[in-house]
C-alpha cells in the first residue's frame, strides 16, 4: 500500500493567532476552510500541508492539548546566510520564540531554531554545497 499524500496536524490554542503568525512569516495558506477552528498552510516547493486545529475541536481526540513535548521538529531550508537571518528576524517580529540562537552547530550546519506561539518547533538551516 502506498500513501498518495502525507501532511501534519497540530493542536493550537488559537487558530486566528496561528493564522496571523504563519501569514506574517510569508507562508501560503492552503484552501480556505469553513471551520473557524482550522487553519492550514503550504510549506516548501512541494506544498507540504500542515493543518492547525484549535483545541476544543476534533484534534483533541488525537493530540492532547498543550505543548508539554515537542511532537516533531520541522526543518526549513535556507539558501544563504542572509536568508537565515531574514527568517530569524521575521520569526521574532511575528512573535515566535528563538530557543537555539543563530550560529553553526557541532556538525557545521548554520541556522537557528524557533517555536511558534503554541510551542511547535522548527529549525532553519543553511543548506550549503557539499553538505
Amino acid at each position: 500500500m502506498k500513501a498518495k499524500k502525507i501532511w501534519a496536524n497540530f493542536s493550537v490554542k488559537d487558530a486566528k493567532r496561528t493564522n496571523q503568525f504563519y501569514t506574517q512569516l510569508g507562508f501560503k495558506p492552503n484552501k480556505p476552510s469553513n471551520d473557524p477552528k482550522l487553519v492550514s498552510f503550504l510549506f516548501g516547493d512541494h506544498d507540504f500541508v500542515i493543518h492547525f486545529f484549535e483545541q476544543g475541536s476534533q484534534i483533541d481526540e488525537y493530540l492532547p492539548p498543550g505543548s508539554k513535548t515537542s511532537e516533531i521538529i520541522f526543518t526549513l531550508s535556507a539558501e544563504t546566510a542572509v536568508e537565515v537571518k531574514e527568517w530569524r528576524d521575521k520569526v521574532k517580529e511575528a512573535g515566535g520564540t528563538i530557543f537555539n540562537e543563530m550560529g553553526r552547530d557541532e556538525t557545521n550546519y548554520y541556522g537557528f531554531a524557533f517555536a511558534d506561539p503554541d510551542g511547535h518547533r522548527f529549525n532553519v538551516l543553511l543548506i550549503e554545497k557539499g553538505m
